[in-house]
This record gives structure tokens, C-alpha cells and sequence, in this order.
């Protein structure tokens, strides 16, 4: 039976054993990295991109989001994952990002950018997706025919207003009631069976929550554009409307706006016809206000 003085040198022996071994092992690993870190043939010579879209974003931004840079070559070994995912990340293009070295000088970045939905009419060239993130439109994405969303927002950065609309910011999605009301809008427009060229060119919800009845509502802008023979020729015209509707009960005021419409392309194909000498032309926009239950008040502007 050992003695407790052979038991404490036992130890302590055990002890210096491990450590002498940890050292050692931790010696031969930082070699092979210093010798992998000077080694030219690990340094980064390429970014390869995978994702649902082919190079949505050009391989030279990924490069400058990840620190990366032609002249200042850096060893793969080098390279922080972790860290250049949350460079990637804290671009307000990307939502989604995951790295992957492929030795020796590859780096894999896979990614997915975010999707437009609508062009936010509150700031310049910035647009939006459904989850409410924000995002700069040019020079990164091409034109896209998209609709505009009004919300009525303070300036990029400011403090919430009194209807609780904070002013726009990177990486940080909006989460108003103006927001969602638009959404709700834009998912049930898309649902819609619009025909003859109707199209929705903007979503105005700025006023959708005033405290006064008359000046509350949701604005509705779109242009129709019409294919009408005339005098034996086709004549190409586009007729803009504006719809005033109700935050509440837009769904039944569009439908009421649909059953109008018939009568208003046949009211627009006799003033084609009673003009022979017009080609093409904008006419002048029609404000259809449908706030009122089972009434549809019609000015022209």
C-alpha cells in the first residue's frame, strides 16, 4: 500500500508528465502553423461562390466584406471562418452566409442576398424585402419592375414618431404597423387577378393610422395600359388610377373596383374611337375614392 508521500510524488509526476506533453504537442503544432503561415502555397488565390442565384453579388464586394485584399495576401490558416461569416452578415445585401477553406487557397463562400419585394419610397434607391430588412438597390441589383411602398418614415436613423415608425437602419428590419399593413396589401394584390394591363405602381400607407377619419386611408397607384383599335389601326394608351381605400375593408373595395372597371375600359374604347387622330398618349389620372360602403366617388384630374 503506497505511503502518502509515493502517492504526492506520483502526482506530481503525472502531473509534469502531461504538461511536458501538452508543451511539446503544443511546440510541434505552432511549427506547422508558422511553417503553413510562411508558406506561399497556402496563401489565398481564390473565392469560389455557391448559391441559389449565380454571382449575385460581384466576387470582388465579397472580397472587400471579408477584409480581403490583392495586395495584402493573406495564408488561408490565417483566415478567421467565424469572423468573415459576420463580415458577410453585417452586409445589409446578404441574409444568409457560410464560409469553408479548402486547402490549400480556396475559400468557399456560400450566401444567399436578400430579395426585393418593393422599392421603399421613403429613402433613395433603397428597397426592401418581406421580412422588413432594408437594403441598397443600385449598383447591386438590375432594374427590376417592382412597386413602390410609401410609409411615411422619419429620417434613416431617427427615433420612432408618435404611430411608432422608427426611421430606416441596416441589418435591422422594420416592425410598425405601417409595415405590416402594407405587406398584408402587397400579398393580397399579388393574389388578384388583374387583366389588361393593370399594374400596381404604388402603395401609399402613410396615412393609414391618422386620428382623422377623413385624412385616414390607403392609397392605391396604378396604370392601366390598353391595346384599342381604332379607325383600322391599334392604338397603344395608358390610363392612371389613383384608389382611395380603407385601411379596414380595402380587400372588398378592390373587389368593388373590379366590378367597375369593365365599364370604365369600355367608357375608355368609345373616347378612343371618338378621337381617330390619337396614336399613343398618358391620359390624365382618375382619383376613384371607394372609402364609402357601396359608393365609388370618380374625379378626374
Amino acid at each position: 500500500m503506497w505511503t502518502m508521500r509515493q502517492a504526492l510524488w506520483c502526482l506530481i509526476g503525472s502531473t509534469l508528465v502531461t504538461f511536458l506533453l501538452s508543451l511539446a504537442g503544443w511546440c510541434i503544432w505552432r511549427n506547422i502553423r508558422h511553417h503553413h503561415l510562411r508558406d506561399p502555397r497556402y496563401r489565398l488565390q481564390a473565392i469560389v461562390q455557391t448559391g441559389p442565384e449565380k454571382e449575385a453579388l460581384k466576387t470582388a464586394y465579397l472580397a472587400q466584406q471579408l477584409g480581403l485584399s490583392v495586395d495584402r495576401p493573406l495564408s488561408l490558416y490565417a483566415f478567421n471562418l467565424k469572423k468573415g461569416c459576420e463580415r458577410l452578415l453585417a452586409s445589409p445585401l446578404i441574409a444568409k452566409a457560410s464560409l469553408k477553406a479548402i486547402f490549400p487557397a480556396t475559400l468557399y463562400v456560400d450566401y444567399e442576398v436578400r430579395k426585393p419585394c418593393a422599392y421603399l419610397q421613403d429613402y433613395e434607391n433603397i428597397a426592401l424585402d418581406r421580412e422588413g430588412y432594408l437594403f441598397p438597390v443600385s449598383p447591386f441589383f438590375s432594374p427590376k419592375e417592382l412597386p413602390e411602398i410609401y410609409l411615411g418614415l422619419p429620417p434613416f436613423g431617427s427615433p420612432p414618431d408618435r404611430w411608432g415608425r422608427a426611421g430606416g437602419e441596416w441589418n435591422r428590419p422594420l416592425r410598425n404597423a405601417h409595415f405590416q399593413l402594407a405587406m398584408d396589401l402587397l400579398s393580397y394584390l399579388e393574389k388578384v387577378q388583374w387583366k389588361e394591363g393593370l399594374k400596381i405602381q404604388r402603395i401609399d400607407v402613410s396615412n393609414a393610422f391618422h386620428e382623422s377619419l377623413g385624412i385616414r386611408e390607403v392609397v392605391l397607384f396604378t396604370e392601366e395600359t390598353l391595346w384599342i383599335q381604332s379607325q383600322g389601326q391599334e392604338v397603344v394608351c395608358t390610363f392612371p388610377k389613383i384608389l382611395r381605400l380603407s385601411p379596414k375593408d380595402y380587400a372588398h373595395q378592390i373587389d368593388h373596383f373590379l366590378a367597375l372597371k369593365k365599364g370604365m375600359v369600355d367608357g375608355y374604347r368609345r373616347q378612343i374611337a371618338q378621337s381617330p387622330d390619337v396614336k399613343v398618349g398618358q391620359f390624365a389620372p382618375r382619383i376613384i375614392d371607394l372609402r364609402i360602403p357601396q359608393l365609388a366617388f370618380i374625379e378626374n384630374q
